[in-house]
């Protein structure tokens, strides 16, 4: 009988025994994370108090990484990649600037640094913002006053509407035999659902200010007056864009408006219309570079953001005080926050879809 009894109460002795040290592996768990986070805490603090000046994003300097070359002078490559926005986005860890944000602070970093003798921008670009696209193009205009350094542009898969719009303030372009650019133009995408509204009994009766203050809404069917000052802003706009080009490329402006119908054009079409100087790659774009600038021989550069754990710290904060990682209403194809906006932007351009196969 004890022996029977023994051997009931070992179980419950056993899981007892697991009870505890699951608890404790869990309460040790537990110490150390708050260990981990005060610890953090107490180095962001340190940091902050006795270095303030460097943690401030406005003068932190990027770290340079050499992709090729020697010598004491330096090329600088700038990457101008994806929707032009001058909207940041957070992922779990940290914020990443705007292209508007990177750009500038890479070209502020190359203008002061009097090793870089030109800049090369890599666009591989589908366009975006239209004042986006035009702070950028003012930051490259007055780079290249300020500091007297040349800027070339090299084009990549695309570089069309917005991205060719700052291609324009270069001193040289070079594109790739398989480059698609122009589709020069303005476009305002709207979407309009009164049909389908009006399917489903969808009433919408906004309060509204004056007969245009909703003017561009989805709900409701464009009249030839809101049509027309639309367009009117749209052809101001592209007048604009046009001038832009002409001035860059010492064209006539009737010249460019033949090619400015929003049509796209190969590298080849490009040098052939005189909107691109010559075929070639990106050891091409460096050669140019290094010939413009009068150098032999020089290091090629890129940029590169550095994060520490501070930065992290920082960051992980601020997602857990409630700032979000990505705004809502960003348009699923152009990266765009979803609101009437005028674009520099070919909307053909698929991300997933942008590659010619050739069997």
């Amino acid at each position: 009988m004890e022996i029977e009894r023994e051997n009931m109460e070992s179980p419950r002795k056993r899981g007892r025994a697991g009870f505890w040290i699951s608890t404790s592996f869990a309460i040790f768990f537990f110490l150390c994370c708050i260990i981990l986070f005060f610890s953090l805490m107490a180095v962001f603090v340190m940091k902050r108090s006795l270095s303030p000046g460097v943690e401030d994003e406005s003068t932190r300097k990027l770290a340079e990484v050499v992709i090729k070359g020697t010598g004491n002078d330096k090329i600088a490559i700038i990457p101008i990649k994806g929707v032009i926005t001058a909207q940041s986005t957070k992922n779990l860890l940290v914020e990443t600037p705007s292209i508007v944000e990177n750009v500038k602070k890479q070209l502020d970093q190359a203008g002061e640094d009097d090793a870089v003798k030109a800049v090369i921008l890599d666009v591989d670009s589908p366009g975006g913002g239209i004042t986006a696209s035009d702070i950028i193009y003012k930051e490259i205009l007055s780079f290249k006053e300020t500091t007297g350094k040349k800027v070339i542009v090299i084009m990549r898969d695309v570089a069309a509407s917005g991205a060719y719009y700052i291609s324009a303030a270069a001193d040289r372009i070079v594109a790739h035999p398989t480059s698609v650019t122009g589709s020069i133009g303005v476009i305002m995408p709207l979407v309009n659902v009164a049909v389908l509204a009006e399917k489903f009994g969808i009433t919408i009766s906004p309060i509204k200010s004056g007969d245009m203050k909703d003017i561009g809404s989805p709900f409701k069917e464009m009249s030839d007056e809101e049509r027309k000052v639309l367009h009117d802003i749209v052809d101001e706009m592209y007048t604009r864009f046009l001038q832009i080009i002409a001035d860059g490329r010492n064209m006539k402006i009737e010249d460019v408006r033949k090619l400015a119908d929003g049509r796209i054009f190969t590298g080849s079409q490009a040098v052939g219309n005189g909107l691109v100087d010559q075929l070639g790659y990106i050891e091409d774009s460096i050669a140019v570079a290094k010939e413009m600038s009068g150098l032999e021989e020089a290091k090629v550069i890129r940029y590169k953001r550095m994060f520490d754990l501070a930065d992290l710290f920082t960051a992980t904060m601020n997602n857990l005080s409630g700032h979000r990682s990505i705004p809502f209403g960003i348009h699923t194809i152009t990266g765009e926050e979803d609101f009437p906006k005028l674009m520099y932007l070919w909307t053909g351009y698929q991300q997933d879809t942008q590659y010619a196969v050739f069997n």
